[in-house]
């Protein structure tokens, strides 16, 4: 008996990415929803502290969840409890590889799109090492004024007695991670709906601003192990596939 033959039917091009760009969208949507979920799971355990720790608000605990997940942990929200502790112990197990991987996507789509507007404006560019430097550079500078200095003169003018000076030095702590905790935004005024809105936006500006280490862990790594999906992995020597989630 002659075999069957199998008839596989690929997906498109368009319909791939566009699959990609679905699950990066399910995956930041999931994120967000663990931050509320989060919040109201830690608020309700942490209101056996007492006399041990200050009323946690909503919003408090909103926020102390984007600092567990994007590893920025300032320090000025904290677990009293024993439930609490495990609980954010469990929360960061779930949303801190959570956020690896959405920012290793995102860093991924970005790098390809500097690569493909690298090709068109530096493509008379010989040397790949003269290309490299060149579009570190750009990016460094644009993701400096997008990320840190525009950010830190809007925290100058919402927060109170903060200086250009300690927004931006606020920003850079946040979006490297380092989370020193001297510097809190968000902290005025707690309860207050335009507060609560406030922090909401901080979480979705600590999102958006992870993605520029994002894409310059990419460039370099592109950069040092090649990748063929990127003007910056184009060199000799062996080539890495890209991963897309």
């Amino acid at each position: 008996v002659a075999p069957v033959p199998v008839v596989v039917v690929r997906p498109d091009k368009a319909e791939a990415k566009m699959n990609t760009h679905l699950k990066l969208a399910l995956l930041v949507a999931g994120l967000f929803v663990s931050f509320f979920v989060g919040a109201a799971i830690i608020q309700a355990v942490e209101a056996d502290a007492g006399a041990y720790s200050r009323q946690l608000l909503y919003f408090d605990a909103y926020y102390f969840c984007v600092s567990v997940a994007t590893t920025t942990g300032y320090g000025h929200v904290y677990p009293v409890t024993t439930g609490g502790k495990f609980f954010m112990m469990f929360y960061a197990m779930v949303s801190v590889p959570l956020m690896i991987i959405i920012m290793a996507d995102i860093g991924r789509k970005l790098a390809n799109l500097i690569g493909m507007a690298e090709a068109k404006v530096l493509g008379g560019v010989k040397s790949r090492h003269l290309r490299f430097f060149l579009v570190c550079a750009l990016t460094v500078i644009s993701g400096f004024v997008i990320f840190l200095i525009i950010p830190g003169a809007i925290f100058t003018q919402l927060e109170d007695y903060w200086s250009f000076m300690d927004g931006f030095y606020y920003s850079f702590v946040t979006l490297s991670t380092i989370g020193f905790g001297d510097l809190v935004a968000g902290m005025d005024a707690r309860g207050a709906i335009a507060n609560n809105v406030y922090v909401v936006a901080l979480s979705i500006y600590t999102v958006l601003g992870l993605t520029f280490p994002a894409t310059l862990w990419v460039l370099v790594s592109d950069y040092l192990y090649g990748s063929k999906d990127t003007e910056q992995g184009q060199g000799e020597g062996p080539k890495t596939e890209a991963v897309g989630i």
